[in-house]
């Protein structure tokens, strides 16, 4: 029973010691330092004089000033830095170097005192025994700070490959290795100058020797640990390493390793938003600044994958006040709860969430004039082409009915800016949602031409982002996690696509560009064929495309055919009249317009008078085909 007690007071004491801060667990080893290294002082002694003796009382501050010359310069280098986690070799170089520079002070002391009668071999064997004992003090932290996963046996540690020789690399090894579930087997590396080097202990080869070690050590898995790699090549790195069998995992940012001691559980498999689309631009913060600054900005569509994340970026724009607009409770309830995560125990914009339909006009105007809106994000739009196609009358009264009352409140309430948020598809529309999202710049341009308000409308149009709710990613995804196909409409179709966090800060900075009415297009890089990206996506999964080649692969891409609306390929721009702007990814285009009352006269109010769905299909379809 004692003994169960103690084993729990001990677990207990171990438990605390992992919830504690940083600071906390330095404080804790610099005084598991200072303690054995005094014991290390007294030891030291009776070893040079064959007794169990203490140094003389008068040489005492002589004798014990070494533990402190030693936890001060261990502090200088960086020791007490590194939690027990993070436990690696690069620790014991420093603890080398610490004892080193405190045993140079330690004798420089010893000297300019003049002392006599000093045994100075004590130096000597303080400096071996102080070295051992503070390696075991850190492994056995690691070891007990680890979960006891430094006691996983050699044959049941995963063997895996690191790409990227570099500090990164470097770190990700020691770490994994301190961790004990995987076994770093050998480096990668392009770097020519870094083949056939060793590196913490690995041996570094060129890529094409990836076969080759795969069938030599086993490794299933590879682990892609080099900063800075554009799209391009780390999709061409993905591909040669998936092409040896390896399954391939991505490593966290090295700050995030230094400061947060990355688990296992941080380094995430490989996502087809890492390999495609093209390298961002960091964001201009002046036109960020310029938009939303002290600003009250009001999203709508708040709780969508475009509308969340203009949320996210405006709230670290340091705006006033953020006013989220949704129709979805449980979307509305999402996006408040993370913000309001974001913001707990800081200072930041007050999140007001209102549950309300675009469409309801008085309901806007009434919104807007509460909180003193000074600027709208409309992402508030049903998207997805089939299902509006199937439901034209729903759809149009959203994208352009609700847009319209949306831009009528903004106008009546004095907003000084309104951006709708629009799409490719709203270029030469062969599909109901494209039509009434092109319809719905044209109201927005109609109603930014009229001359008695003080409101700046513009439009920003782009592609597919990578992940949103409903689009193919998320699709692909689960169609290869449930074993297949992955049906793919057909084998030429293409699309644009853009990450959503730069998709919304484009937005954003955008926003500080217009003057009234204007329509952006943002550069979205190459187009992609889906195809590929479905291709992409089975092998990044570590799965082979079953084809009549190869019919012992795992899953098969199957072509359903275009549906109704869909089209091949997407485009951008409606006319060839495109300018620059400010922003190297921003471009401005002038587009065909009419003005407020004929678009009215001859679209507007007939689509409101229209009894059915067909009646109103040819009515946006014949005012989008005019531009």
């Amino acid at each position: 029973r004692s003994y169960r007690h103690a084993m729990n007071v001990i677990e207990n004491a171990i438990e605390w010691l992992k919830e504690q801060r940083q600071y906390t667990k330095m404080c804790i080893t610099a005084a598991a330092d200072y303690i054995a290294l005094n014991i290390v002082v007294v030891v030291s002694y009776m070893l040079r004089v064959s007794d169990f003796a203490l140094p003389p009382t008068d040489k005492f501050p002589v004798y014990f000033i070494a533990p402190l010359l030693t936890v001060v310069a261990s502090l200088l280098v960086g020791v007490y830095q590194a939690a027990a986690r993070g436990y690696s070799s690069a620790i014991e170089k420093k603890i080398v170097t610490a004892l080193t520079l405190s045993v140079m002070a330690w004798v420089i002391i010893l000297f300019s005192s003049g002392l006599t009668g000093f045994a100075r071999s004590v130096v000597i064997i303080y400096l071996i025994f102080a070295t051992l004992i503070m390696i075991a003090i850190r492994r056995f932290a690691a070891m007990i700070f680890n979960d006891k996963t430094s006691y996983i046996p050699r044959r049941a540690q995963i063997p895996l490959l690191i790409y990227g020789a570099g500090r990164h690399g470097q770190v990700i090894a020691q770490t994994l290795l301190s961790q004990g579930r995987y076994r770093p087997v050998a480096f990668i590396d392009n770097d020519p100058t870094m083949a056939g080097r060793m590196v913490s202990g690995l041996r570094v080869h060129p890529i094409e020797d990836a076969v080759d070690l795969v069938n030599r050590h086993g490794p299933q898995e590879a682990i892609v640990a080099q900063p800075g790699l554009n799209r391009g090549s780390r999709r061409q790195i993905v591909e040669q390493l998936v092409a040896s069998g390896l399954l391939v995992k991505i490593a966290p940012d090295l700050d995030d390793i230094i400061n947060n001691n990355v688990t296992v559980g941080e380094i995430r498999p490989i996502r087809v938003e890492d390999l495609l689309g093209r390298d961002s631009v960091p964001p201009d913060q002046s036109l960020m600044h310029i938009a939303i600054a002290n600003q009250v900005v009001m999203v709508t569509g708040a709780g969508g994958s475009i509308g969340s994340e203009l949320v996210r970026q405006a709230c670290s724009a340091a705006p006033r006040k953020l006013v989220l607009v949704e129709n979805n409770e449980f979307a509305l309830f999402e996006i408040r709860r993370e913000m309001e995560r974001k913001l707990e125990g800081g200072t930041g914009p007050e999140i007001v969430a209102i549950l309300a339909d675009v469409q309801d006009e008085s309901r806007m105007t009434g919104i807007m004039a509460l909180h003193h809106v000074d600027i709208v994000f409309h992402a508030a739009a049903y998207k997805h082409v089939r299902l509006v196609q199937e439901n034209a009358a729903a759809g149009i009264r959203n994208n352009c009915f609700g847009t319209e009352a949306l831009a009528r409140a903004a106008v009546e309430n004095k907003v000084k800016r309104f951006v709708l948020i629009s799409t490719d598809k709203a270029v030469r529309p062969t599909s109901i949602m494209g039509a009434s999202k092109r319809l719905a710049e044209m109201i927005v341009q109609a109603i930014a031409d009229e001359v008695h308000h003080e409101t700046i409308f513009s439009i920003v149009r782009f592609g597919n982002v990578l992940g949103s709710t409903g689009s193919v990613v998320p699709i692909f995804r689960q169609q290869i996690n449930s074993g297949g196909p992955v049906l793919v409409t057909h084998p030429e179709v293409t699309r644009y696509f853009m990450l959503i966090p730069e998709a919304a800060q484009l937005v954003i900075q955008a926003s500080a560009l217009g003057t009234g009415g204007e329509v952006y297009v943002l550069d979205m890089g190459e187009p992609i064929k889906i195809v590929s990206l479905a291709q992409t996506m089975i092998e990044i999964a570590g799965l082979k495309q079953r084809t009549t080649d190869n019919p012992e692969g795992d899953i098969e891409i199957k072509f359903s055919g275009l549906v109704e609306g869909e089209k091949l390929y997407e485009e951008l721009q409606i006319g060839r009249d495109v300018s620059n702007t400010a922003h190297p990814r921003i471009m401005k285009c002038r587009e065909f317009m009419l003005d407020k009352g004929e678009l009215d006269n001859k679209f507007l109010l007939p689509l409101r008078e229209a009894t059915d769905d067909d009646m109103m299909k040819e009515l946006v379809m014949f005012a989008a085909a005019l531009a």
